[in-house]
């Protein structure tokens, strides 16, 4: 665990970013802190493309992201090109 800015030093936006985390280089995690939270705003770092491992939705970096938080699944984004860019972390 580590955070934004360890891998994405040059954006400047993921230095300010206190509540998510990525998992190894590829797994970025952004847990609900909440009580009664089902959505939860987050950012996906600028310098790579993101696939929500639950949905398999594509998202640009460098945006801020409104993502569902239901009490099953924790929001979780892979890294594009990734060699866990194809696996869906979460089956509906």
């Amino acid at each position: 665990m580590r955070p934004l800015f360890f891998e994405f030093p040059a954006d400047e936006r993921a230095w300010a970013v206190e509540d998510q985390f990525m998992f190894g280089p590829d797994l970025l995690v952004a847990p609900v802190a909440e009580l009664g939270v089902r959505s939860r705003s987050l950012y996906l770092p600028r310098g790579a493309e993101w696939i929500d491992a639950a949905t398999g939705a594509n998202h640009n970096g460098g945006q801020e992201l409104d993502a569902a938080a239901p009490l099953e699944r924790i929001p979780v984004f892979v890294r594009a090109g990734s060699p866990l860019a194809g696996t869906r972390i979460y089956q509906p």
